[in-house]
């Protein structure tokens, strides 16, 4: 654990939370549960429903994880033997690279990426090997990707929608990726927890589903986002039967299961409880594009996800001194995003918001931020 530094974002919570800061850095869905999951959830803890779920999840659950499939995306998912109900998204990812990698071997992470998994893959006894998006709209540089393996390589990592950067990727990338793991036999781990959240009449892009993805790719994915429960932890990872057998083998010996109570609550659901927020949020990721780009920051515009990594060269300004001078003379907190990078020196020149907050405490945050800029000229 020595290697492994402390989360930054999680040290960011705390800083706004002390400076009484608005914080516009970190997503968190506005908003309640469906009543219906609360009611539910209430209901089990009062009964035997608060005991032990079966360490797979509550087959309910994972029915109604199949069906959204179907629903959403048309792809069939055996809900008895190729869903693992996990205590969120983190630990799924987790459990996919357990299940998929040897000590010392190595998992290919495009870059940047979300902070928590070079931790994730070096917690798990393998070896990150990031692999830069490329340009200005951060594409998937597949021939980077092909230089990058080795024959130590034993899966790649990818998130999409992507958090920090919003890129939302394509047929093209993702097909192309999920055949060079069939010709290198390697796993591709998909994390899609923002998979809803696809901007422009865009459609979301997964390898489930695609002809090469029978026994090569694991998707990771949450309730957290869709359903407004971040709190809850309840994700799931889909995967053909035999390596479904290993993931729920690491699984039982990480948490056992996820909480039973919270299960009852979200299997008591239905496709009205998904809640379709991407024509709200779209509207709130123009406003914030707008007002960051007439503050001096370059924005790329996101394709999906949840937030907005900026840059801040305009600005001539380092993005953890900038952060640390907003919280403390506006009262606004933005991400640096030299968490997002190997080496933090390349995360200088960004800054990731999120748009997903509430929107007149983002109006403020907005307005406290063009008053500091304005001071500062």
């Amino acid at each position: 654990m020595s290697g492994i530094g402390a989360m930054e974002l999680a040290g960011l919570m705390r800083l706004a939370h002390d400076a009484g800061a608005i914080d516009i850095a970190l997503g968190i869905p506005p908003g309640d549960p469906p009543a219906a999951a609360i009611e539910a959830a209430t209901a089990a803890l009062g009964t035997a429903h608060n005991q032990y779920a079966p360490p797979e999840g509550l087959l309910s659950l994972r029915q109604l994880i199949a069906a959204e499939q179907l629903r959403t995306r048309g792809v069939v998912v055996d809900p008895v033997d190729g869903i693992t109900v996990t205590c969120g998204a983190t630990e799924g990812v987790l459990d996919a690279v357990l299940t998929v990698t040897d000590p010392g071997d190595e998992v290919i992470l495009p870059e940047p990426f979300y902070e928590n998994y070079p931790g994730v893959i070096t917690l798990a006894g393998a070896v990150p090997r990031p692999v830069p998006l490329a340009g200005p709209d951060w594409r998937l540089d597949l021939a980077a990707v092909r230089a990058a393996i080795t024959g130590r390589t034993r899966a790649v990592l990818l998130n999409t929608p992507h958090n920090p950067t919003g890129r939302a990727f394509d047929e093209t990338e993702v097909s192309g990726l999920l055949e060079l793991c069939a010709e290198h036999d390697l796993v591709l781990i998909t994390d899609e927890v923002y998979e809803r959240y696809v901007y422009d009449g865009r459609a979301h892009v997964s390898p489930l589903g695609m002809p090469l993805a029978a026994d090569r790719v694991i998707t990771v994915g949450s309730l957290s986002k869709s359903l407004h429960m971040s709190g809850w932890r309840v994700g799931y990872c889909i995967a053909s039967p035999e390596l479904t057998a290993g993931l729920r083998r690491v699984h039982e010996r990480t948490t056992v299961g996820a909480a039973r109570p919270l299960q009852e609550g979200v299997s008591a659901l239905g496709p009205a409880d998904f809640t379709d927020d991407r024509e709200l949020f779209q509207e709130r990721r123009d406003h914030l594009v707008a007002h960051l780009d007439a503050l001096g920051f370059d924005v790329f515009t996101p394709e999906g996800g949840w937030f907005v990594l900026a840059g801040t060269s305009r600005l001539a300004a380092r993005s953890d001194k900038l952060a640390a001078e907003l919280v403390e003379s506006a009262g606004v907190l933005l991400a640096p995003a030299t968490s997002f990078f190997t080496d933090r020196e390349d995360g200088l020149t960004w800054a990731r918001a999120t748009f997903v907050r509430d929107r007149d405490r983002t109006v403020e945050a907005l307005e406290r931020m063009r008053r500091f800029f304005t001071r500062a000229t």
